[in-house]
């Protein structure tokens, strides 16, 4: 018989309880991370798209950005705004213990490696070897820690 808790239906037959899911703390971190840099990106993207209006005087100055216009600014906006929400989601994945966040986690985080190592090429090695530890830290804890595994295959 399975180490699930069992309770007895009117019928007597026996029907299993479902085991709630224990989320690791620093799975739980992550997620609030990711809440954080939702709700950034939303914001920042909000001013993107309100600043495109208010930038026309800056870009008739600026040669570069006269060709650009101000559909950078809209693009830029609508981009970070469309990130944002999906870093919500995956956030919300991440605290209810959604496999498939974890394994978008582990793919971002394993993207943001090798951004740190090619940041390691342009000279500032602090910021790089910063990336690579946290980066590394969450990609590995993701996909080695046993509790995480446990967590995320009930």
């Amino acid at each position: 018989m399975d180490n699930q808790p069992q309770t007895m239906l009117r019928d007597n037959q026996p029907q299993t309880m479902p085991v709630k899911k224990e989320i690791p703390v620093l799975v739980k971190i992550i997620a609030v991370l990711y809440y954080i840099g939702a709700v950034l990106g939303i914001i920042f993207g909000l001013l993107f798209l309100i600043g495109a209006g208010m930038i026309s005087s800056i870009i008739e100055q600026i040669p570069l950005l006269i060709a650009l216009g101000t559909s950078l600014f809209i693009v830029g906006g609508i981009l970070m705004i469309g990130l944002g929400i999906l870093g919500f989601f995956i956030g919300r994945g991440l605290w209810k213990g959604r496999n498939w966040a974890r394994i978008v986690v582990i793919i971002f985080s394993i993207l943001g490696l090798l951004g740190g190592i090619s940041i390691l090429f342009t000279g500032s090695y602090f910021n790089g070897i910063i990336n690579i530890l946290i980066e590394g830290f969450i990609a590995g804890y993701l996909l080695f820690s046993k509790d995480v595994k446990s967590a995320f295959s009930q």
